[in-house]
């Protein structure tokens, strides 16, 4: 018998970038949220890697300890960072799911927080 898990995207997380800016003569730090505060933001299936996913990456040199599958958005980039309770991640890797537009499967590896001047929150939702 074959042990499908059902992939169910029941968590939020949070995705952004940073933008360093110039206000009054002074270089700020700004976390730019890809989504809007009241969504609290994206909604996502979560899972660490396998010792054997795992074992892969490291055979290539990343270090890969997170897996988040999102729905489809070509503002999903990889030189974003995501927020997963109460842990900063960066992206690694960012999979096409299929080639299809629905999903995509990004792994990522757990950060330092970054130390930031401002939040800034988009004002839309694309499909989110």
């Amino acid at each position: 018998m074959e042990n499908k898990r059902k992939e169910v995207k029941d968590k939020k997380v949070r995705v952004f970038r940073l933008k360093n800016t110039e206000f009054d003569g002074f270089e700020r730090v700004v976390k730019n949220y890809i989504h809007s505060e009241e969504s609290g933001g994206l909604w996502a299936y979560v899972r660490h890697l396998s010792e054997r996913e795992i074992f892969t990456a490291k055979s290539v040199q990343m270090e890969e300890t997170i897996q988040f599958r999102i729905a489809y958005s070509p503002k999903l980039t990889s030189d974003l960072l995501l927020e997963f309770g109460n842990k900063t991640y960066q992206i690694v890797s960012i999979d096409p799911y299929e080639f299809n537009k629905t999903d995509l499967v990004i792994k990522a590896d757990e950060i330092a927080p970054p130390i930031f001047d401002e939040i800034v929150w988009e004002n839309y939702d694309d499909q989110y």
